[in-house]
């Protein structure tokens, strides 16, 4: 129970207006150790409620030592995350005078120049930006004593993390660093923990790899890219369960690896009256917030996204994901399905299957040691059935390449006599009248 915490009475109220009653597990391990401020490493998978086990202890921490300069940090990959994160922030402290402030790319920064010399108490931002911030001297992270990495593991995907380092590094040496990630590799994060952190504690609650059980995962195998069109078409236009050709939901988004890809389903999409609309990173930062605001109020309930959507998204409702594409490896399969199915919520997710993914598509379930169900549409069943001769991994043999024999070139040798090299002058041709004579 979020009660037997030393919380004051506003976020206790916060808390009790969110409908918070039960702690996740995460919560129950991380909250006591943040609020004594230790250092953290927390390894919890996407939708654990990892994000309440670090604010509410970070607004009780700002509520215990009030100061005029900005006191916390949290640090996240991209922008729609940073996003997710204020709104928990500003619900979790509702009742309080604690401010924050986004500082995300995509924005301008002029406004959040303005916002930062109003010394916000929490900021939240994606690295790149926060440091050109630091570089204009408009921030004063000397004050800040508590960091928080979000998603960290995404952060170093995405090349941030001498821009982290960099970053934490110059807060007060007394700062309290928390770290939390959906997949833990000791050596990926050596750098930062030892430059950063000071004897953080390890919590492994769960991770990316294993499987929410809240989530039906099927895949269904298709022929070529205007097949799977064609199955999309057949499962959002289709409400009701019926013999198998349709799927219920309330809201859904189609995860694609390539932005010319979500374009081509929006439209294939549209041309059958199926209301949605697309998100990627050239979709500029307002309209997607608005389309954002719009799924979330159910004005709208089907998304075309590339992975821009497969991180902190928190959307009521959304019960069902399909991979159009099978992602690029196993996190971040369980990044986009992690959409779904989010704390005591259920959801089923899809990943459409073609020959040339089907090695790719093995890969993962052996990663995260999971099959997914095989299923169909009957009156869309694919020609490709998977191969027809597996290896033990379930991965089908490929074709051997021959091998290209290169035809030797053979050097003449010759000699490079010093007495060739000597500058003979320019000779006169004999004439006529000399060999007459």
């Amino acid at each position: 129970m979020f009660s037997s915490l030393l919380l004051d009475e506003p976020l206790l109220d916060a808390v009790d207006q969110l409908g918070f009653k039960e702690m996740t597990e995460v919560q129950q391990v991380a909250i006591p150790l943040a609020l004594q401020g230790r250092d953290l490493i927390v390894n919890a998978r996407t939708g654990s409620g990892k994000t309440v086990s670090y604010v509410l202890p970070l607004l009780q921490q700002i509520l215990d030592n009030p100061q005029t300069l900005t006191q916390a940090l949290i640090l996240a990959p991209t922008r729609d995350l940073c996003r997710q994160i204020n709104k928990q922030c500003m619900l979790l402290a509702q009742f309080t005078d604690i401010k924050t402030a986004v500082i995300i790319g995509g924005e301008d920064p002029k406004h959040q120049i303005q916002e930062l010399e109003k010394y916000p108490q929490i900021i939240i931002a994606t690295p790149g930006r926060l440091l050109e911030h630091v570089k204009r001297s408009v921030i004063e992270l000397e004050a800040i004593n508590i960091v928080v990495l979000d998603e960290a593991d995404r952060m170093l995907t995405m090349g941030f993390s001498d821009d982290v380092i960099t970053i934490a590094s110059n807060c007060s040496d007394e700062s309290q660093t928390v770290l939390y990630s959906a997949s833990f590799n000791q050596t990926k994060f050596e750098e930062i923990i030892d430059t950063i952190m000071i004897d953080p504690e390890t919590i492994l609650i769960d991770s990316s790899r294993e499987n929410n059980e809240n989530i039906l995962q099927q895949k269904i195998l298709a022929d070529d890219n205007h097949h799977k069109i064609k199955l999309c078409q057949k499962i959002l236009s289709t409400k009701n369960k019926d013999d198998n050709t349709g799927y219920s939901f309330n809201k859904a988004i189609i995860f694609a690896n390539k932005k010319e890809t979500v374009n081509q389903i929006s439209s294939a999409l549209q041309s059958k009256d199926i209301n949605n609309s697309f998100i990627h990173s050239d979709v500029e930062q307002d309209v997607r917030n608005r389309l954002l605001r719009n799924f979330r109020k159910e004005e709208l309930n089907i998304l075309v996204a590339t992975d821009v959507a497969s991180r902190g998204l928190d959307i009521p409702d959304l019960d069902l994901i399909i991979n159009f594409d099978v992602p690029k490896n196993g996190e971040d399969y369980m990044h986009r399905i992690g959409r779904t199915g989010r704390m005591y919520e259920t959801g089923t997710a899809i990943t459409l299957v073609n020959a040339n993914e089907w090695n790719k598509m093995i890969s993962i379930e052996n990663f995260l040691k999971f099959e997914c169900v095989e299923t169909k549409l009957d009156s869309l069943a694919a020609n490709f059935t998977g191969p027809d001769h597996r290896k033990s991994s379930g991965k089908s043999y490929g074709k051997k390449r021959k091998k290209i024999k290169k035809v030797k070139t053979i050097k003449t040798k010759s000699k490079n006599r010093v007495r060739d090299k000597k500058n003979i002058g320019k000779r006169r041709k004999p004439t006529d009248e000399h060999h007459s004579e």
